[in-house]
């Protein structure tokens, strides 16, 4: 599907109120938790999924694209990118830059980021470290691309588990295009999430805290998820 073909479904979706839009081809950077989870989950929706990996032929990639299904490959991250409509940006806060720089031009594309820029004290308190957020700075690298954060305040266990929560669990999301947006939806309210839209990119860094706030509470002894309780309409 062409992506100037995805962009006229999630208006169609938005005025129809419409909660999913198909994509053709979802490009997952990186074979870690939070990629194998996202890849997984969105190939049940029927998207081809395919992991961009520097070792794609390596044992457990391959076993990775086994487990997601027929309709999964591996590639190399910028082949990976450069046919996909969707590409998920699913490595480690570290090398986050390195790997947007090198997938080559990502215009018109919709980039989700589920990273947070966080570090670790000796006893396991996270702490934000960046000036401002992951979803900034790839909005920055990749000007021309449509970059949504969402899926960065839960576990890799329950995006590939949501009933392990017990209840239903949010997915915060932000973004400047909201038809970038309207497909980001789409894929978590898929998945079994709700979504709720908190604004511009410029957002991205309270949702970054919002990942600190939660894993500390983990660390202390009171894990939580998200479950944002919509506000009654008005009688």
């Amino acid at each position: 599907m062409k992506a100037e073909f995805v962009r006229f479904l999630s208006i169609v979706a938005m005025f129809a109120g419409v909660s999913q839009v198909s994509a053709e081809t979802i490009a997952i950077i990186g074979t870690g938790n939070v990629g194998s989870a996202l890849g997984s989950r969105f190939a049940e929706l029927g998207h081809e999924i395919i992991y961009g990996s520097r070792e794609p032929s390596r044992e457990d990639v391959q076993a990775l694209v086994a487990r997601t299904g027929d309709n999964a490959s591996a590639m190399q991250p910028a082949d990976a990118a450069r046919g996909a409509d969707i590409v998920v940006v699913a490595v480690p806060f570290a090398t986050v830059e390195a790997a947007v720089k090198s997938l080559g031009d990502l215009s018109g594309k919709i980039i989700l980021d589920p990273t947070n820029a966080v570090r670790r004290d000796e006893n396991g308190i996270r702490y934000h470290a960046a000036e401002t957020s992951v979803g900034e700075m790839i909005q920055g690298w990749a000007p021309n691309a449509r970059v949504v954060k969402a899926f960065n305040t839960l576990s890799s266990e329950t995006m590939a588990d949501p009933s392990s929560a017990g209840g239903t669990v949010t997915i915060p999301i932000v973004g400047n295009d909201p038809e970038a947006k309207a497909v980001v939806s789409g894929l978590v309210t898929g998945i079994g999430f709700d979504v709720v839209d908190m604004g511009t990119i410029e957002s991205a860094h309270a949702l970054e805290q919002m990942l600190i706030v939660r894993g500390n509470a983990g660390v202390l002894g009171k894990p939580f998820n998200y479950y944002f309780r919509p506000v009654p309409a008005a009688q």
